[in-house]
């Protein structure tokens, strides 16, 4: 009687308990992976995963995993990225010589590399090129050809090669490796795992002599890597990850048996074992990354000290090796829970330590319940606890609860059990902020008079403001809308190449000064300056509302700049530059960034890197600069050309990128007529009526010998022998960073 008495005469707080242990937990169980608690659940999976670290991390390991970094100091010595194949060839002889046992690249070759005697026999005049036999030409080809001296090097050792995994399907590019696992005819309709039906792989003439292992990778809607797969599906075949494919040759495996398990209709993955440690994974083939620590937590050996031979002795024998890049240039590295700048590669050693000593993290079958257990304990034990409490105890009281939930889930995470959290911690939160909002309205009508008061002379506006964001002016990341620039000389390795140290100074020197110059006349802050490569931004840390004109004019002033620059290089007997220049606008981290080693205050995100792709196909196009869609709609006063409709490497969404010629008081008519002929012409490509096109671009590139005309013009002639979908629209993919 005293139960039910006291039940009904809380029965508001009761119902409301319920509802409130009902929308939780069907918000934990059914939530889609933008909304708010899942954001939540991901920034508590991070700050857990951190906190125990020191409790979960294995002190050693019976196998020896490196990286081997092509970083900055690589890039200095030996030139841009990528390199030659002869040095990756030599980088692979060298690892061997060092006792590397498997060698496992976070690279694609998905490109023939040039043979330059087939560039000789094109110069070369009919009767210099037949005094030397065919046979002869060969022998010379095959010798100097990169990518045999490559494919060589792999033969001789244990070599793994990344390739990545695509959406669509009519992307199928290069040589896949063998598959891990054939599904059975019996499965294949029910097998519910992750499944891509395109690729970019390696060139046959390296894969048939190495191993494979995808690198793609799936971040979570915030962009930060937490869970991998293992093994993706394409057609009736499981392949493995790069961990996964490591592995394996690591322990002279060739196949995997995958745990399968029956959910109602269909069939989904729940283990896959290499070694005595399983990896347990979720329906889709996913493990829970498990970090070992901050980035740089394996060794760490920079490719120009291997090269050259400044290994110590015995320091990678019998290691496992993973070749790949922290340099910031590249755009390899990873937001993950240890950190906003995680190297890309870091992230396959991780599991593949995991794969051989274990310590996957693991969602049981059985947390739906668990979670509905633990939400239904929490709220009896305070609907009868906390009415009873004054305002203070009921705080205490909340947070002791907070505790034991906190305490309990960290204890499960030591197991290997990965439970959610959020939904434990919002409901105690939100009960005990019911139960004390409810006694404190009624205890402390007083202090209620006074705020109420108070509130009629300061805003309540400006109370919350200063209360949740009181580092306002402060240089803590952000995500804003921002404009970058990259500016790159071309040929620069060409150049290095033929100046002595001091020369090279003197130039790039003489360069950088009027174009950081123009940077800061046009309120651009600069970033860095990686070789010859030159990074901006523009609407950090002062706010500016022309960023996107501020960088277009920088880049147009930087390029006259460079022209202004020649005789003078002349004169110092400097060989000629010409710049490139990408310019892209979307939103971005910005924030001062690093490790406690080193800081810097830069820009992150797809738009960055979109910036840096930008710049890199100028040299395609011929064009000078080249700046993306959200900059050209956005901008008034230029004249631009439109370019091409294009996807770039990484990224499934097809942007338009423009040739900014000038200001509109500054370009002549006959630029603008010129401009309105190939506007013409494209139209024309579009409709395919390939003859038309292709004369109205030959007559273009005959009168102005633009190499953008010759881009179109060899095009055409390779899209006639195609047969396009109805829904083509002009879209050229680039397959190449």
């Amino acid at each position: 009687m005293a139960v039910f008495k006291y039940l009904l005469q809380y029965s508001t707080r009761l119902f409301a308990t319920l509802l409130a242990i009902i929308i939780t937990y069907w918000s934990v169980t059914t939530g889609n992976e933008s909304s708010v608690l899942t954001r939540i659940e991901y920034l508590l999976y991070d700050l857990r995963f951190n906190v125990m670290l020191p409790y979960t991390r294995r002190e050693t390991s019976d196998h020896k995993i490196a990286i081997v970094d092509i970083d900055e100091a690589s890039i200095v010595s030996e030139g841009r990225f990528p390199w030659s194949r002869h040095k990756i060839a030599k980088l692979i002889e060298k690892l061997g010589e060092a006792g590397v046992v498997v060698m496992a690249f976070d690279v694609v070759f998905s490109e023939a590399e040039d043979n330059p005697v087939s560039h000789i026999q094109s110069l070369t005049s009919k009767a210099v090129f037949n005094s030397v036999t065919s046979h002869t030409w060969d022998q010379i080809g095959e010798s100097v050809d990169a990518d045999s001296n490559m494919a060589r090097a792999i033969a001789e050792q244990d070599v793994v090669l990344g390739f990545f995994f695509q959406d669509e399907e009519k992307y199928r590019n290069g040589l896949l490796p063998p598959s891990v696992f054939d599904v059975p005819p019996e499965w294949r309709e029910q097998l519910v795992v992750t499944n891509r039906p395109g690729y970019t792989a390696n060139i046959d003439v390296l894969q048939k002599n190495a191993y494979g292992g995808f690198v793609t990778m799936f971040p979570d809607f915030d962009g930060t890597v937490r869970r991998a797969p293992l093994v993706i599906r394409h057609g009736d075949k499981l392949y493995p990850s790069l961990a996964l494919g490591t592995a394996l040759r690591y322990l002279f495996l060739e196949t995997v048996e995958p745990k399968i398990a029956q959910v109602g209709e269909v069939l989904t993955l729940t283990e896959v074992a290499v070694s005595e440690h399983p990896a347990p994974t979720d329906a889709l083939g996913f493990v829970s990354v498990p970090y070992q620590g901050e980035a740089y937590s394996y060794p760490y050996i920079s490719a120009v000290d291997v090269m050259h031979d400044r290994l110590e002795e015995g320091e990678l024998e019998g290691a496992v090796v993973f070749i790949g890049t922290s340099a910031i240039g590249l755009a390899d590295l990873r937001s993950t829970p240890m950190g906003p700048q995680y190297p890309g590669v870091e992230v396959h050693a991780n599991i593949l330590d995991a794969l051989l000593s274990g310590g996957f993290p693991q969602k049981p079958d059985w947390s739906a319940g668990a979670i509905l257990l633990q939400l239904v304990l929490i709220a009896l034990t305070m609907i009868f606890l906390l009415p009873r409490l004054g305002p203070i105890s009921m705080l205490a009281a909340g947070s002791g609860i907070i505790f034991m939930v906190v305490g309990f889930n960290a204890y499960v995470w030591t197991l290997g059990l990965d439970l959610p959290l959020a939904g434990a911690l919002l409901l105690t939160v939100g009960l005990t902020a019911i139960f004390i909002a409810d006694g404190f309205l009624k205890e402390n009508a007083s202090k209620k008079a006074l705020k109420g008061m108070f509130d009629q002379y300061v805003p309540p506006a400006h109370i919350d403001q200063m209360l949740n964001d009181p580092d306002n002016y402060s240089f803590n990341g952000e995500s804003k809308e921002l404009t970058v620039l990259f500016s790159d000389i071309r040929s620069f390795t060409n150049i290095s190449e033929n100046l002595n140290a001091q020369a090279l100074k003197l130039m790039l020197n003489t360069y950088f000064t009027p174009i950081t110059k123009e940077i800061f006349d046009h309120n651009g802050t600069i970033d860095k300056y990686v070789g010859d490569m030159v990074m901006a931004f523009w609407g950090a840390p002062i706010d500016d509302a022309q960023h996107r004109e501020n960088a277009v004019k920088a880049a147009l002033k930087m390029q006259e700049v460079t022209e202004q620059l020649k005789p003078m290089f002349e004169a110092q007997g400097l060989p000629e530059v010409n710049i490139g220049i990408g310019v892209n606008t979307g939103f971005m981290n910005v924030g001062d960034m690093g490790s406690s080693y080193r800081r810097a205050y830069t820009v992150l995100g797809d738009s960055v890197n979109l910036g840096s792709r930008l710049e890199s196909i100028t040299k395609f196009y011929g064009a000078k600069v080249l700046i993306g869609e959200d900059t050209h709609d956005h901008i008034s006063g230029f004249v631009c050309r439109f370019v091409d409709r294009i996807q770039v490497k990484g990224k499934e969404e097809a942007i338009r990128v423009y040739e900014p010629l000038g200001l509109e008081a500054d370009v002549d008519q006959h630029l603008k007529d010129e401009i309105v002929q190939y506007d013409a012409a494209y139209a024309l490509y579009l409709k395919q009526d390939w003859t038309a096109a292709s004369q109205a671009f030959r007559e273009l590139y005959e009168n102005h010998n633009l190499p953008l005309y010759q881009v179109y013009i060899e095009r055409i002639e390779d899209l006639k022998q195609q047969t396009l979908p109805d829904d083509w629209d002009g879209t050229f993919r680039h397959t190449s960073k």
